[in-house]
């Protein structure tokens, strides 16, 4: 868990770290540990322009025309709401999933029971947003003429979307432990749509280790492999893409 601060007014002012906190994840401890490290920190609660990015593997994609919230553009029957859509692949409480929108589809999400009610009372007003969302909203923007897969990673996980000019194929978030398991995810995504790998960009970011090993491996097999160039202040900071994107945004 990391903190930064951005002066708006001046975008070349460099990046404050407020503090990163580490620790082995426990499902069972994490919303303690999370309180914690705020109540530690009370620069956090200070008159801020508040926006948290949540990195959780628990992300579900889901096309608008699945929800219809108000019933007007059909039958009420046709449509099941997101706490039921979402309980279909993974298990939480209406009050724990967060839901971000992006044009015609929604992104439902949770990391841990409790979250949601902790942040709306102790941060009024932040704004949350999955890192998947964010990530797809800039990788959309970037049509190319061959299909894109992007993969970024980080200890221990690994975000992958893959796009079709503008359309989202695929947005998840996999663990991995030898990069080897990020190799398995990067062609089992080929495969299961059909993406030709002499015909499909494949783009790097995260771990510099980690991706810069990844290349040679990757290129034996597929023609267009390279890094995804972040913003310098985002890079020189080593910070997630998701983290990276939601301060770089504004």
């Amino acid at each position: 868990m990391s903190a930064f601060l951005k002066n708006e007014e001046d975008p070349m002012e460099p990046l404050i770290k407020l503090f990163s906190d580490n620790w082995v994840r426990d499902d069972e401890s994490l919303l303690r540990r999370i309180e914690t490290v705020v109540y530690d920190h009370p620069q956090l609660l200070d008159d801020f322009s508040t926006e948290i990015v949540i990195n959780t593997e628990r992300a579900l994609w889901i096309p608008r025309t699945e929800v219809d919230p108000d019933g007007k553009n059909g039958d009420e029957a046709d449509y099941r709401d997101e706490t039921e859509l979402y309980n279909l692949v993974y298990k939480a409480d209406e009050e724990d999933i967060f839901i971000d929108e992006d044009k015609d589809k929604l992104c439902l999400y949770t990391l841990v029971p409790g979250l949601q009610a902790f942040i709306r009372r102790t941060l009024p007003g932040a704004r949350t947003w999955c890192q998947q969302t964010l990530a797809v909203r800039r990788f959309a923007d970037q049509v190319a003429d061959l299909p894109r897969l992007y993969v970024d990673i980080r200890d221990g996980e690994a975000d992958y979307y893959a796009f079709d000019g503008r359309k989202l194929l695929l947005a998840a978030t996999h663990f991995w432990r030898d990069k080897m398991d990020i190799a398995y995810q990067i062609f089992n995504i080929c495969d299961i749509w059909k993406l030709d790998l002499n015909g499909t960009q494949v783009m790097l970011s995260g771990k510099r280790d980690v991706r810069n090993d990844l290349m040679g491996v990757l290129r034996e097999h597929l023609q267009y492999v390279m890094l995804t160039m972040l913003p310098s202040s985002v890079s020189k900071s080593e910070l997630p893409l998701g983290v990276g994107l939601v301060i770089a945004r504004r």
